[in-house]
């Protein structure tokens, strides 16, 4: 499985210059971006380039659209449209979106630990 999402994660690094707004690809590149650029880091998501990548094609995989689309624009700094989408979320996710989600609570690290 961890090579499997190795060779999306160097896939998804190559194609990131080339997708278009509005897209699931622009939201993985946005996620990967802020994620190499430690953007993410109160999300628990502090990883290397490829670890970046994987974890941003496997929480497209794992999270609600709504949620995805709430991290993207956490990772774009729009941070009005952020908190929007979050209010919206329930359960986990929520959780997981929180940047200061309590000790203990879901994390998007756990949600992409086959990256790690």
């Amino acid at each position: 499985m961890r090579t499997i999402l190795t060779i999306l994660a160097v896939l998804a690094i190559g194609g990131c210059s080339r997708v278009e707004a509005d897209t699931p690809a622009a939201q993985r590149e946005a996620v990967t971006r802020a994620c190499i650029d430690g953007d993410l880091a109160d999300f628990g998501l502090k990883l290397d380039r490829v670890g970046c990548s994987c974890a941003s094609n496997v929480l497209q995989a794992q999270l609600s659209p709504k949620a995805m689309t709430a991290l993207e624009d956490y990772a774009r700094g729009r941070h009005d449209g952020f908190d929007a989408a979050r209010a919206g979320l329930s359960g986990d996710e929520k959780l997981m979106l929180d940047p200061k989600r309590p000790a203990g609570a879901p994390d998007l690290r756990k949600a992409a630990a086959d990256c790690l």
